[in-house]
């Protein structure tokens, strides 16, 4: 049960974006992206969830191979994702933007959702429910009724994690969802992401803050000007000398 992309290639016009890297994630299991802006991480997400085409290489979920198929059909599959900014309506409330997370699972007919059929209002107390729950696990209860305008950047991430993990998903791609929090969200954070792990649910992390990754990822793969660096473990990769030139810097000497 894994999410493999096998020498991946994106271009855009001229533009290599990502160069021939290849990744596994298995379920259960906390893999990290890690490299300097513009080295290829999001668009290797991007890649993954359908939202730019491959030029080459392949992606299997679960041996399936899933290259032609469309984002949503994906989403069916058992991905979801965040992104580097948040996608929101800002009129919309916290609990109605979880909410959107469960629509890949309705079962019920637009049809019978508008009548309310007894199946459509059943199949509606289990989502808000279940939407109460994750509200709870990710401390925004106190915000359900806010609309998403009202909250701080920090909180509009930590919505968008809650509406990805409405969909129950296999797999889930996390894109910087620690920027902006502060430290005891970032522990909080933490702790939800290891549980999903915990749960079944494979993890790719793209995040800038290493500490993080040292708690979190099992496997770390670095890209640089979108080819693959190096990749191992958050130790063998933090005592790297070409992962401390180029992604620490000075600051990791």
């Amino acid at each position: 049960m894994t999410v493999r992309a096998e020498n991946v290639t994106v271009r855009f016009g001229g533009v290599t974006a990502v160069d021939n890297v290849s990744l596994t994630m298995e379920r259960g299991q906390i893999v990290s992206i890690v490299g300097p802006n513009g080295s290829g991480k999001s668009t290797m997400f991007n890649a993954i969830t359908g939202m730019v085409r491959t030029a080459a290489g392949s992606i299997q979920l679960d041996g399936a191979r899933i290259d032609s198929r469309p984002p949503h059909r994906r989403i069916a599959l058992g991905l979801a994702r965040t992104f580097q900014t948040p996608r929101f309506d800002p009129q919309i409330t916290v609990e109605e933007a979880v909410m959107c997370g469960f629509y890949p699972r309705k079962a019920c007919s637009l049809f019978a959702s508008m009548v309310r059929t007894p199946a459509a209002s059943a199949e509606e107390k289990t989502f808000r429910e279940r939407c109460g729950s994750i509200l709870s696990d990710l401390r925004l209860a106190p915000f359900r009724d806010l609309q998403m305008s009202e909250l701080p950047m920090g909180r509009v991430r930590l919505v968008e994690v809650a509406r990805a993990v409405a969909n129950d998903p296999k797999y889930i791609l996390l894109d910087e969802p620690a920027a902006g929090l502060a430290r005891d969200e970032q522990k909080m954070l933490a702790y939800e992401v290891r549980r999903l792990a915990d749960q079944g649910v494979g993890v790719l992390l793209v995040e800038h803050n290493f500490n993080l990754i040292r708690e979190l990822a099992e496997h770390v793969v670095v890209l640089k000007e979108g080819r693959m660096l190096l990749e191992g473990t958050p130790a063998e990769i933090a005592s790297d000398r070409a992962f401390i030139d180029t992604y620490l810097g000075r600051a990791g000497q």
